[in-house]
Parts: structure tokens; sequence; C-alpha cells
């Protein structure tokens, strides 16, 4: 999420400057059903059960919105038994996809593409037998290139319920794969369904089908729309109590704390020297330290249960300088700091580093799968003394499941490897932030997550503050800037300039490169060979220009690196702008008065969290 926020606000900037430009004659015109236009091709079983293809089922500006708004609401679920994540509680997906959103079938039902759903199912069946279906169950999945979809059937054969599949995916092309094969009662294929933008599947619920992963040089996952529809009105009630149970108990789980999870303990003294089995130290002086059962059985426990119900973002968006970490969930910082997590992290920084200042800024879940494309990265600028402490989180994990960290001295192809450590059960890795290091994916015959607790600790609360402030911010400006975009494009839909503005955003063909702070960036091979050449010291240099030169990068790097809050991701929101100008100026003003910048940052990170409910509830008049 944090690094795809540019993407946002680059999409606000090119519906704002269009929609100025928009006639304020153009009309919203009603959007009106065509099913057999629409219907592409249809497939039979030998028992003449049916499945139908309906393409451009969808309008760019519906489709875009309803992505949104998914993705807003954010609360993709694990849901297969993992054994490597301690939990015991959960029902295995008959379909075997591991990542999930459940919105609310009653809301969905309600929306004008619940109802277009409704709609085509009497297109798909006939008039008279496709009356008085009503959506009881509606699931968005995400199928990467680890996953490995089993077949599964929606319903059993003879009750008369249909399903329905719309694709979420920009641009696909034919080599990336991803189809879903429906099979007869021998197991023969009767149809095959490429993923199509606007694509939509209609097809008995008994049909067994399954779900095809990308090909595994599409970094990108086929994300799809799944309803399933019936004429039980019993079902149909039984399951929306379902759905509010279960969204309750998520509820529930998500009010946990840290401190719940691990109490303070007062007056707990550590004996770290104890708990480290392994030191190593890089050509360049870089530390690290491996330590072993710092953490009690419970505190372990607790913690992977906790995780289970985070907000996880998925980022597909990786630039050269990321992690490549797909999944990742953000803790409260405060939170964090009021558990004795804190009390234990704080004491092995002080230990391993070199001041008593060391606080937290960055604390958060990762989860890696086998195929993941994890890259070699450093964790701040090479001007900090920070510190990063990950704790592996996995049950159960031997050697042969991979999943190594792996540290390195420099961040170039012939590099030299500083070590590689094995994830054990509660073990942590505390290095220098600037050390360059990457979590390796599990082996391919590992069908779990591998789950890490990671923190990052700033030389004192002052630069963490601010270094959580730019954080935090850069997702809040998105999110108010995304609502202002919501708007404009809510009152495009049906447009023809409107719709193919949003054609263009979801084919990506206004979407260039952006970096962290949503500036254009351009990938050539000069910036490579720029980034080469700063570990090289041309001897036909002068020593004493070339020492001046470094001397200011040097100074330009600190200063960079101290002030991040000056260059705060721009927006668009006109109370955004006012709040980011106010926040540089209170920051610059107090940014050493640690009850100020707390109660700043505490009250950005509550705005930041509730902006993404009043995203999805802006979005949803419009769906």
């Amino acid at each position: 999420m944090r690094k795809s926020i540019g993407l946002l606000i680059l999409c606000a900037i090119l519906i704002s400057a269009d929609d100025s430009k928009k006639s304020s004659k153009s009309k919203n015109v009603p959007e009106k059903d065509d099913f057999d236009t629409n219907l592409y091709k249809s497939f039979y079983t030998e028992d003449n059960r049916k499945l139908s293809i309906y393409n451009n089922f969808l309008k760019p500006t519906s489709l875009y919105l309803l992505k949104r708004y998914l993705f807003t609401i954010g609360q993709w679920e694990v849901t297969l038994n993992d054994y490597n994540n301690g939990s015991d509680f959960k029902e295995d997906s008959p379909d075997h996809v591991l990542w999930k959103i459940f919105p609310d079938p009653e809301f969905i039902g309600k929306t004008k593409i619940g109802q277009k759903i409704i709609r085509a199912v009497r297109h798909f069946k006939g008039d008279q037998q496709g009356n008085d279906y009503q959506i009881y169950h509606v699931a968005a999945k995400l199928i990467a290139r680890s996953e490995i979809p089993k077949s599964s059937q929606d319903a059993p054969m003879g009750n008369g319920d249909v399903s329905a599949i719309l694709y979420l995916i920009g641009k696909w092309k034919k080599n990336d794969y991803g189809d879903i094969l429906f099979y007869d009662n021998n197991k023969e294929i009767i149809g095959a369904v490429h993923p199509l933008i606007f694509r939509m599947i209609m097809f008995d619920s008994s049909i067994e089908h399954q779900y095809k992963t990308p090909s595994v040089d599409h970094e990108g996952p086929v994300i799809t729309l799944q309803v399933k529809l019936t004429q039980s009105k019993e079902k149909v009630n039984n399951a929306i109590e379902q759905w509010k149970a279960r969204s309750q108990l998520r509820s529930q789980a998500r009010e946990k704390t840290l401190n719940q999870v691990a109490p303070i303990q007062a007056g707990q003294v550590i004996d770290v020297d104890k708990h480290i089995t392994r030191t190593y130290t890089a050509p360049n002086g870089k530390k690290m330290y491996v330590l072993d059962n710092l953490y009690t059985a419970e505190e372990l426990k607790n913690l992977r249960k906790l995780i289970e119900y985070k907000r996880y973002d998925h980022d597909g968006n990786f630039d050269e300088g990321s992690d490549g970490v797909s999944w990742a969930a953000s803790f409260s910082l405060q939170d964090f700091v009021d558990s004795n997590l804190w009390n234990v992290h704080q004491q092995v920084v002080r230990h391993v580093g070199s001041r008593t200042t060391y606080f937290p800024y960055d604390v958060s879940c990762n989860m890696i799968r086998c195929n993941d494309k994890t890259r070699v990265h450093d964790d701040c600028s090479q001007v900090a003394d920070q510190w990063t402490m990950v704790t592996y989180l996995n049950p159960n994990w031997t050697a042969q499941m991979g999943g190594e960290t792996a540290y390195f001295e420099k961040n170039i192809d012939d590099n030299f490897y500083i070590t590689e450590v094995r994830p054990r059960y509660g073990r942590s890795v505390i290095f220098q932030s600037t050390l360059y290091h990457s979590a390796r994916p599990p082996a391919n015959d590992f069908d779990g997550l591998r789950y890490t607790f990671s923190v990052k600790m700033a030389e004192d609360e002052a630069q963490a503050r601010v270094n959580r402030l730019t954080e935090d911010f850069s997702i809040y400006a998105g999110n108010i800037d995304l609502r202002d975009s919501v708007t404009r494009i809510g009152r495009m839909m049906g447009t023809e300039k409107g719709e193919k503005m949003v054609l263009r955003m979801l084919l990506g063909e206004d979407a260039p490169q952006v970096d962290d702070e949503g500036e254009g960036k351009t990938r050539g091979k000069g910036q490579y060979q720029d980034e080469e050449e700063e570990d090289q010291s041309p001897a036909q240099k002068d020593q004493s220009v070339e020492d001046e030169a470094e001397e200011e990068e040097l100074e330009y790097m600190l200063d960079d690196y101290r002030n991040p809050h000056r260059k705060l991701v721009e927006v668009t929101n006109k109370d955004g702008v006012k709040k980011r100008a106010k926040l540089i100026k209170t920051i610059d003003k107090h940014r050493d008065n640690g009850k100020i910048m707390a109660k700043l940052q505490n009250s950005l990170e509550e705005n930041m969290h509730n902006s993404y409910a009043k995203v999805s509830a802006q979005i949803a008049p419009y769906l």
C-alpha cells in the first residue's frame, strides 16, 4: 500500500484535470442491459448444466469503483489451514485459494452491480426460471502464481443455485495464463475461460471448476469477484447471519491490542548476552546478532493469533529499492510502545547499539509465499544509525523449508554474502538497518506462509515520530485524494469521456512508474550505472575535489534523512493541502518535544485508519 500510494495520487490528478475540462452539458446516461450482445459463448455438460461467458458486462467506471471499494475495505483473510501459523480454528477453503475478501452479501445485492448480476440470471436461466434469485455469498479472490488451487463446486447438484465470476483485472495477455477450467462429471473439460477485463462468467453452481495460476513470469495476480445466488430465502437469511457473526468476530479480534497480548512486565531485566547465539560483522564494520528464546511461549502464541486479523494490504508494485514483500500489516506505534514487546526490543537494541534513545517507528508483520520475488534492499538511509529487529513466527519450521534471511555487503550483482540466517520459531535477528538484506521465499514445495514480526528503530523518538508521520501521511493523502476521485468518477459514470478516461487508467496507459513520493521515475541504464559508480573512486579525479563533493553529498543526505517531512507526498485535496502545510510547520517547530510529537503522530494515525472507512462510504452509493 505504501509503495503504490503515488499511483493513487497520480490518478486523482489525472481525474481532476480531465474533470475541469468536462462540459457541463455532459449527461450521466443510465446503463441499459444488453445481455444478448454481451453473451459471448455458452457451454453445456452432458446433463445439460450451463456455463455462459458475458463480455463487457461492466462499464469501466463501475469496475474501477468496485475494485477500489473492495481493496479499501481491505479485509483480506487467510482462508487455509496452515499448521505453521499456529492457528487451528480455520475452515479449509474447498477451492484452496488462500487470500479472500468477504464483502457483505446483503449490501452487494442492493448495489447496481449486484442488481445487474441478478437480472443476468434471468437471461441465463430464462425469464421464468430466473426469477426470485438473491445473492447469498460474495468473495473476492486473489490467485497468485504461488497458489495451488483445487477444483471445487459452489453447491450440490440439483438445487438450481447459480454462480457468477467477475474479473477485477486490467490488461491481461494471452501468455499470462490464469484460466478457469470447468469440468463435466467425467472430469473432462467442457470449457476454459481466459481472464479478460469486464468479463463475467455465469454457471450452474454445481459445475466443478478450478482456478489456474498466472504464468511464472507474470508477477501480478488474477483477482476475481465470485457471487453465489439462490432462490432459497432460508439459505439467504442463514448466509447473512453467518456473515454478520463472522464480521463481528473479526472486529472484536482486531480490537485486541499488543498490550493485551504481551502486558508490560514491570522490572523485567533481560540478560541479552545469554540469548545471543551468533554475531556477525560485515567487512564495512556493520553488525548483526542472532538471538533465541527472547519471548515466552504464551507471548508468541498470542502474537500469532493477533496477526490473523490484522489489516493486510497487497502490493504488487515494486520499484528496484523495495523489499518485494507482497503482504504486510502495520501495527499502531503507541500500541507497540505500551506492550512488553517494546520492553524486550528496547533492552536488546540498547545492548547492541551505541545509544540509549532508540525508538520504534515501523512495526509490521510480513508474509511471504514460495514464488514471491523478494529483493535485496536496505531499511533506511545509509547515513542513519537505525536498527531492525525481525522475529520468526512459524512453529514447526525446518531447514528444508527455506525462507532464510540473506545479508550482503553491497547492493550489487557481484555481491558478498555476510551470512544467511535460517528461521526458527521465536528466533530474532537484530541488525543495523543500513545492511543490505533480503527475505528469501520458502521452498517450492512449502504450501504455507512465512511469517515475521519486524520492528524498525530510529536514533531517538523525535526521528522515529517524524519517520512514522511521513509514512502515515502518504497513506492518508492517497485516501483523501481518492475520495475526491470517486466523486468525480461518479459524476462521469456513463459519459463517453469519463468511461474512456477510466478505461485508460484500468489498462495502465496513464500510469508511469512512480517512486514512493509519487514522482515520475525512469528506469534506464544510466540510473543503475550511476548507482554503481558511487562505489568507485576514479584515480584521475583530484582527491580534494572528490572529498569536498562527498562531504557536500553527505550533508545533503543527512538533512534529507533528518527531515523527510519536508518532502511529504503532494496532495490535491484542498483540506489535505492545508493539513500537509500545517504538519510540516508543526514538525519543524516541535520535533524535539516528545509529548507533542506523540500526540500529533497518534492523531494522524487515527485519521489515516478512519480514512479507509470514509473512502468505502464514499464509493458505496455509486456501486
